[in-house]
């Protein structure tokens, strides 16, 4: 799976739990039970169990047609089911209800992301960030860098991957992106360190930046390092594409390594002086 989907889920899933709930001593029986059929769709939506948490969800927006958490997770079990209509529709009255709802908003872009409409996320991503008190806005700056380098200005992108960095060190995906940028500005040390990066916490477990990580070796020309990176991709992901792809790679490291032993092979030294005036330079 690739980083940016990873991102956009993560994104999502963590607005579900973000909003205070009230003093059950002062909720009515109703809200009570709204509540439950909330917190039942959130943990089912958590679960990936889109059905059964669209099911408690709408039971908990029949009874509550106003609460801005009820309205978000509503409409994300939509989107997931591939309503991406309704799922605009019930982030939106959320937003009626409370403009500034970052949760709402951060969704909202996400959505907007998926469906390649750049502008209108990037604008719901820039509302998030007013919000000073929101806890995740390295995620927010991260999928604006994304939208930047769709966009194709790179600088930006990695200003946003490098905020992201600084407010979460521990947020691979932006050290990956990074890793990325560098690695396509020839600075191959700087890349180097950030898929290092990229690879420790929650991407531990991503072939994705170790295998970047055996090409950069390769463009630096420490080839025991590189073949060291390609034989973990295959040794710890051996059911993923990065396997197979690591493979090729040492079989054409191996390919180069014998016709460049043929060649040499083949050099015979020469004796005396030569008589081609090319073989030395001219004055």
């Amino acid at each position: 799976m690739k980083f940016a989907n990873k991102i956009f889920i993560l994104t999502v899933l963590l607005a579900f739990t973000s909003c205070a709930t009230r003093n059950k001593l002062s909720k009515t029986p109703e809200e009570k039970k709204a509540e439950l059929f909330y917190s039942h769709g959130t943990s089912k939506l958590l679960q990936q169990n889109y059905r059964e948490a669209l099911k408690y969800l709408k039971q908990a927006y029949e009874i509550n047609q106003k609460d801005t958490k009820i309205l978000n997770n509503l409409g994300m079990s939509y989107y997931f089911l591939g309503q991406t209509a309704t799922a605009f529709k019930y982030l939106n009255q959320s937003l009626e209800i409370d403009s500034k709802n970052s949760d709402a908003l951060n969704n909202l872009g996400s959505l907007y992301f998926k469906n390649k409409e750049y502008d209108k996320s990037l604008k719901s991503y820039e509302s998030v960030l007013k919000n000073l008190t929101y806890q995740h806005q390295y995620r927010t700056h991260y999928n604006i860098g994304l939208i930047h380098l769709i966009k194709g200005n790179k600088d930006k992108a990695k200003e946003n991957f490098l905020l992201s960095n600084t407010q979460n060190q521990d947020y691979c995906p932006a050290s990956f992106e990074l890793g990325k940028l560098y690695l396509g500005e020839y600075r191959y040390n700087s890349a180097l360190k950030w898929f290092k990066e990229a690879s420790k916490g929650k991407c531990y477990e991503n072939p994705e930046p170790i295998y970047m990580q055996a090409i950069t070796y390769l463009q630096l020309e420490e080839t025991f390092q590189a073949k060291a990176k390609f034989q973990e991709v295959i040794e710890r992901f051996s059911s993923t594409r990065y396997s197979t792809l690591a493979h090729l790679k040492l079989k054409n490291m191996k390919s180069e390594q014998t016709l460049e032993k043929q060649a040499s092979d083949k050099i015979t030294p020469i004796k005396g002086k030569s008589s081609n005036q090319y073989d030395s330079p001219s004055f």
